[in-house]
């Protein structure tokens, strides 16, 4: 089924259709807000009505009289949506039964006029029953043959309408539905046009359930994703829309053969299902099913049910509870049509019991309940057409609308009181928020009154004629009696739907009622499902893994462990339901057997990985074939051909797990995976007990508080403070602060600074914009801030978990969570929490992308004493260098390629690769070559003259540390593996895309059979972070002749921007500084010394010297893969502000199309610098622009091609420069002020639109 293409004509549809219904209901009289429009009111005559000038039938008056007090109550927009679903699953019903033989295709174009059969038909005396005024107006319209819509919609109204399968299905929903058939709707690209040429829905399309399910997921995704946009609650109308996913075919048949098939009572009848009916049946090794008798005499009337009494075929009862479309439903009735036809009944006797008997389907929406009736009377009709008169229906019910006094006169008209009338007006009254609460609803009902309850429905069923109370009450009975019967098995994919989300009735109700589920909607329907079963009835769901191991589920897995089986679990990757978190699919026995064993599939490794959906279903195929079946998920991607079995691969089937075990973990995770060997680590100390593990500050406006460092004015931040008493003495009020980060071990992350004064009191005070004050600064941590603590990130930004030791002098957030010990080096902390053994730990107690203290706290910590701290030592020191290597690092000293020129020692040499230059082999002893590797590699003598010689010393030098960390980092992992005792259970083998250096893009990891791993140098992005250090050193932020910072604010000295002399690579060397920290970027040949081309140029020659300029420049270009000008014309500043995450330090003036550009310093900015900018750059390019094109105009009639495209450049740019400059003086002449202490988007926004945007 081709997906992509049907989500497209979905939502196509329901645009045109509720566009189509919106003009219609405005042609009908109504105004834009849905009010009735003076005098369009239809008119009552003998026989009909008048309308419009038009007489029409009375039923015309009545319709129309119901779609005003719809309108009235529901608003025009719900009208719309509702009239637009209903004719969309009006007429599709109609295009699939008739590709099913069941209908003629009516729809069907005859013509190129856009024709459709049923108007062809009539309009040849083959006409339709309908009633004889309908008749008759179809015969005046046949007089216009302009009228073909007005006819089309008389006729296919009266098809629906004499066609039971439609009627039953889609007539119910209110009669002013047939008045809003757009009158487009034959149009050309209309609808039904689009029905015609659909060619991408197949024939086997058209006989599949699955078309109905993903018809009704994809034309509700727009709607899903408005509701997903706003902010605030869902309301009840969203629900819906919010909480739809459809499950793929093959989840489903997972959860409904093993929900129903182990409840019948002979293997043998099993045996004689379709192969589809059984193939994910999971025969556990102690299962009911594997200890029947298999050679007992088989009776075709009996099963043995999971309420351990012998009943009738007819008597399994099976529900979906929140059923959408039917999905679930169709497969239920797929299995157990089946298992009638196996016990020997006929198929219309089968069909009759499973809807009469067995099936039951509810659900909040009421298109969902219309579509789901409708795919299992296709299924019906499918096995036998002699349904198609719909004599019976399946029990699919949506929520009830009936009011107090409908309610009190049913009561009346049914003779209903005492406490029966009590406790029935109770829950009418619950139903009042039905639309809300759904299926969750419980009815406090006695045996008694369900038993009156059921006598009354069938009282008024035997009725003819019944009051118009009791037709409004009638829904509400049957959904009581659903809502308090029991079942044998329920099977579902409930909705989800966070806490936070819910409405304020949904929110109180499942807090009062479902408090082990209430954090999510899916959960609270798994918390409800098994008091919905006989004892011992089994319930089926998919639901993301949450639920498997956060800590606000604890309560409904103890309540699960404690009183249900789980009988199978597939715990899944991201991936089944497109960009989803995860999901997991459980069939739990509503029983409690203390020996019973279930089995479990990990199909996911790594929490991130998504996989193409039919990847899994193969997965999981392959290890029912074969249960020892390993996997290797690192190398999964979604261009995969065959899922193929690898000996390196994980392990996915879990048999004979005894759920008791879970809660000997901590926080009782479903971690069916965790060896004995790791259950028993939690019986040693953890290590709350031996560090403080806290969570961090919260400021309460994080806009106002926190900076990233480079923001603010360089000298108002205080590093390396000991002493929080006195830490705002010296006036500073900025310190740096830790607030999570990339996935990245030992050091690192520190980019942010936070605003402390008076002892954390100015965010306490202070009241956000929302009008709270909700800052937590945690006086209890007062004596970790400043301590040398550990820290990483809550949330994580890929899949693993990562730790980092940060220096004297910083506070962290609430997303950076940290520990500190005074009773063990934090060092020996530090290497526990990077080493595999947390990595394996936090797989079950936080296997999500969030890692709470909580979860922290219960890592079991053994001691000893190894060289483990000296190896978290060369780890740390590496990561620092590596961390304080980029210039985002307020440790930052110079950029590597110039500490290459200074170090590099004098005829220095290497071996070098002579096929490559751009690899490093990691291993060279592991090379795998004929040939020695000697033999293709030759001695270099690097010369510090040479860019290139720099950077082969500087990747010779950071391939040395790399794999130097990976070393160290396996043997961390050795010690630790042997302290606790898991040398069966774990390797100490480190995949290399873990090491977290080099992570600003220099290098990426190949492996080929020839080297081995390589490590891939990424040049382009090693000469851009050069080219950025080349701009600060003009800039004055740095200097060559002494490291780190020099200017990082406002109104520097003259001392410290003035001329200065350094000593490089064995010359003496004169670098002026920029005078106005505005370097243009302009195009060669720009009257500016200072043009950024020039300054690179320049930069060039002072570091590496004259005499190699030429190709250095040139080896600079054959890494960026163009030319240097037009990299700063066209990629500098995109790269600058990416580096520095948006908050960029040099400013891009620049008229519309670039024609003007230059940098500024924001550290150096002034009110005056926009006029610097005027008068000193754009006037003067500008009077450049305007000589070069007047000596091209002098030789107007001799231009060459070439020469008339520059003139018209230069005019074109001279025209963007001049409305450049009306824009420029307006905001010069503001001289606006800046602070830097306000951060660089809010000092960013005041000059507008002559700044080029920051995002």
């Amino acid at each position: 089924m081709e997906t992509t293409k049907l989500k497209k004509f979905a939502t196509e549809a329901r645009s045109k259709l509720r566009a189509g219904v919106a003009t219609k209901i405005k042609s009908l009289g109504f105004d834009a807000d849905g009010n009735p429009v003076p005098g369009m009111e239809p008119t009552p005559m003998v026989g009909g009505c008048t309308w419009n000038g038009q007489i029409l039938p009375s039923a015309f008056a009545e319709q129309w009289e119901a779609l005003r007090r719809r309108l009235k109550a529901k608003g025009l927009k719900e009208v719309v949506e509702e009239g637009a679903y209903t004719w969309f699953n009006r007429l599709m019903a109609i295009r699939i039964l008739s590709m099913n033989g069941i209908a003629e295709p009516v729809l069907r174009f005859v013509d190129e006029a856009r024709t459709p059969k049923i108007v062809d038909d009539a309009r040849q005396g083959r006409v339709i029953a309908m009633p004889d005024q309908q008749l008759q107006r179809l015969r005046k319209l046949f007089d216009d043959p302009t009228k073909i819509n007005e006819q089309f919609a008389l006729l296919v109204t009266e098809f629906c309408h004499q066609t039971p399968i439609l009627q039953a299905c889609f007539g119910s929903l209110a009669d002013y539905t047939e008045l809003l058939l757009p009158n487009n709707i034959l149009d050309k690209g209309g609808f039904i046009e689009m029905l015609n040429t659909a060619d991408f829905i197949t024939e086997e399309d058209y006989k599949s359930a699955e078309l109905i399910g993903w018809l009704y997921q994809f034309y509700i995704s727009d709607r899903k994703d408005e509701v997903f946009a706003k902010k605030g609650k869902v309301e009840a109308d969203e629900i819906p829309a919010a909480t739809q996913i459809f499950t793929p075919n093959w989840i489903v048949k997972y959860m409904v053969q093993n929900a129903i098939l182990p409840q019948t009572a002979k293997l043998r009848t099993i045996s004689k299902l379709k192969i589809e009916n059984r193939k994910y049946l999971i025969q556990n090794e102690k299962s009911e099913i594997e200890n029947r008798n298999l050679d007992a005499e088989w009776d075709n009337s009996y099963f043995q049910f999971s309420n351990s009494n012998l009943k009738k075929v007819k008597d399994l009862r099976v529900a979906d509870l929140a059923c959408g479309s039917g999905h679930i439903l169709n497969e239920c009735f797929d299995l157990l049509y089946d298992l009638y036809i196996a016990s020997g009944f006929g198929r219309g006797e089968a069909i009759e019991s499973i809807f009469a008997n067995n099936l039951l389907g509810i659900d909040i929406d009421e298109r969902a309940r219309q579509l789901a009736t409708f795919a299992l009377m296709l299924k019906a009709c499918q096995r036998d057409d002699s349904f198609a008169d719909a004599r019976a229906l399946p029990q699919v019910l949506s929520m009830p609308e009936v009011n107090e006094a409908q309610a009190e006169e049913f009561f009346r008209l049914s003779d209903i009181t005492g406490e029966s009338l009590k406790e029935l007006r109770v829950a009418f009254d619950l139903m009042q928020d039905a639309d809300s609460l759904g299926s969750i609803m419980k009815f406090d009902i006695s045996g008694s009154t369900r038993v009156l309850l059921q006598q009354t429905l069938s009282h008024w069923m035997n009725q003819s004629d019944k009051p118009e109370a009791v037709v409004a009450a009638i829904p509400a009975v049957r959904l009581i009696l659903a809502l308090t019967d029991s079942y044998d098995a329920i099977v579902m994919n409930p909705p989800y739907m966070g806490g936070g989300k819910m409405d304020s009735a949904l929110s109180q109700y499942v807090k009062e009622n479902y408090k082990a589920g209430s954090a999510d909607l899916a959960t609270v329907f798994v918390e409800m499902m098994p008091q919905r079963l006989f004892k011992g009835g089994q319930y089926a769901f998919i639901i993301p893994p949450s639920w498997m191991f956060l800590s606000g589920f604890e309560t409904l897995r103890r309540q699960i462990i404690d009183n249900y089986s789980i009988q199978s679990l597939l715990h899944l990757s991201r991936g089944v339901f497109g960009a989803d978190f995860g999901s997991s699919c459980a069939v739990i026995k509503s029983s409690k057997n203390e020996d019973f064993k279930g089995t479990y599939f990990r199909l996911v490794e790594r929490t991130f990985q998504e996989f193409d959906q039919k990847h899994l279903k193969e997965l999981f195929e392959r290890v029912l074939e074969n249960n020892d079946f390993k996997f290797y998920f690192k190398a999964y991607s979604k261009d995969t051909k065959i899922i193929k079995y690898s000996e390196d691969g994980a392990r996915i089937y879990y048999p004979e797990i005894d759920q008791a075990r879970f809660k000997k973990i901590p926080g009782t995770p479903i971690g069916y995976w965790v060896s004995q060997s790791f259950i028993d680590s939690f019986k040693e100390r953890v290590l709350d007990s031996i560090s403080s593990v806290v969570i961090g500050i919260k400021t309460g406006d994080n806009d106002k508080f926190i900076r990233f460092w480079h923001e603010v004015n360089r000298k108002f931040i205080s590093f390396n403070e000991e002493n929080l008493n006195s830490i705002n003495v010296n006036g500073a009020k900025w310190f740096p602060y830790y607030k999570g980060g990339t996935y990245r071990k030992w050091y690192g992350n520190g980019d942010r600074i936070l605003n402390w004064e008076s002892d954390g009191k100015n965010m306490l005070a202070h009241t956000n914009k929302g009008g709270v004050s909700d800052a937590r600064i945690r006086p209890s941590n007062f004596e970790i801030y400043l301590k040398p603590y550990i820290t990483w990130s809550r949330i994580s930004s890929g899949d693993s978990f990562s730790a980092r030791i940060v220096e004297i002098g910083s506070f962290f957030d609430c997303n950076s969570p940290s520990c500190y010990s005074t009773e063990i080096d934090n060092r020996y902390i530090l290497g526990l929490l990077c080493s595999k053994i947390t990595s394996k730990l936090l797989s079950f107690l936080a296997p999500t992308i969030t890692f709470q203290i909580g979860d922290l706290k219960q890592l079991p910590i053994k001691i000893a004493n190894t060289g483990i701290i000296t190896l978290v030592d060369s780890c740390i020191n590496i990561s620092k260098q590596d961390w304080d290597a980029h210039e985002t690092s307020w440790d930052f000293k110079v950029n590597p390629l110039i500490s290459e020129v200074r170090n590099l020692p004098k005829e220095a040499s290497v071996f070098k690769d002579k096929r490559e230059d751009d690899f490093e082999i990691l291993f060279p002893d592991l090379v795998r070559c004929d040939a020695n590797l000697s033999e293709r590699m030759g001695s270099k003598v690097l010369e510090p003259t040479s860019i290139e010689d720099c950077f082969i010393s500087f990747r010779k030098r950071w391939t040395e540390l790399f794999r130097q960390l990976h070393q160290n980092e396996e043997s961390i992992n050795e010690e630790f593996i042997k302290i606790y005792g898991l040398q069966d259970e774990l390797d100490s083998n480190v995949d290399l895309r873990d090491i977290t250096i080099l992570q600003q893009g220099e290098i990426s990891i190949d492996y080929d059979d020839v080297d081995g791993v390589v490590l891939i140098w990424n040049n382009d992005v090693v000469i851009k972070q050069l080219i950025s250090y080349m701009v600060g050193v003009w800039m004055g932020r740095y200097r060559l002749d002494r490291p780190g910072l020099n200017v990082a604010h406002p109104d520097p000295s003259e001392i410290e921007i003035s001329k200065y002399k350094i000593e490089i690579g064995g010359r003496e060397e004169w670098l002026t500084i920029d005078d106005d920290a505005i370097i243009p970027i302009l195009p060669t040949g720009a009257p500016f010394e200072d043009n950024l081309t020039e300054c690179i140029a320049n930069f060039v020659r002072i570091a590496w010297g004259e005499e190699s300029q030429t190709d250095n420049l040139n080896f600079i270009e054959q890494c960026l893969g163009k030319k240097i000008e037009d990299y700063v014309q066209k990629d500098f500043w995109k790269d600058h502000k990416k580096m520095y995450q948006n908050r960029p330090i040099y400013w891009l003036f620049s008229s519309k199309k670039g024609a003007f550009k230059a940098l500024v310093y924001v550290h150096r900015m002034h009110p005056y610098t926009v006029e610097q900018v005027r008068t000193r750059y754009l006037l003067k390019y500008m009077d450049w622009l305007r000589s070069e094109a007047q000596r091209l105009e002098i030789r107007d009639a001799d231009l060459t091609t070439a020469e008339r495209r520059r003139l018209d450049r230069l005019r074109s740019d001279i025209e963007e420069c001049e409305e450049y400059h009306e824009r420029l003086q307006v905001v010069a002449e503001q001289a606006i002020p800046i602070n830097l202490d306000n951060g660089i988007p809010a000092n960013h926004a005041l000059f507008g639109d002559i700044l080029t945007k920051l995002k």
